[in-house]
């Protein structure tokens, strides 16, 4: 049995179709080496043609923020917005977390992680009054 091979079309006569409502399916779309905006590969993604992730940009001036509300010193200071990592939390070692804390400063957006470091029992317990675990044997 003979396999019906595709038509091959340049990404960008792909694009064109498909902005015109045009399937591409028929066709194996090629890339060279050009750059392709963001979104413009995720609706050639979205049609089958897979976009190499190295030719992907992001043209943040085409990108419109408007329904993002700005934030407000009033917000920060509410704690009504935790700023996170790509990770979680943003990381933070426990001497600047109790400097922080004997500030008067909250402490609730980072994530204290300990390597190693030995603590005085009084800063241990100002830690757990805020909720932060800390190895026994670290005290």
């Amino acid at each position: 049995m003979k396999m019906k091979m595709k038509n091959k079309i340049h990404w960008k006569k792909a694009l064109e179709l498909l902005k015109n409502d045009i399937s591409i399916s028929e066709y194996e779309v090629y890339f060279d080496d050009e750059k392709i905006e963001a979104l413009d590969a995720f609706l050639l993604d979205k049609n089958e043609a897979d976009v190499p992730e190295e030719l992907i940009y992001y043209d943040d001036d085409k990108i419109d923020f408007s329904d993002i509300p700005d934030i407000t010193d009033e917000d920060m200071a509410s704690r009504k917005i935790k700023w996170y990592t790509n990770t979680g939390p943003f990381p933070i070692d426990p001497i600047r977390a109790i400097k922080k804390l004997k500030n008067g400063d909250d402490i609730s957006i980072y994530d204290v992680y300990f390597d190693g470091e030995k603590i005085e029992k009084s800063d241990a317990d100002l830690l757990r009054k805020n909720n932060i675990k800390i190895p026994e044997n670290l005290i």
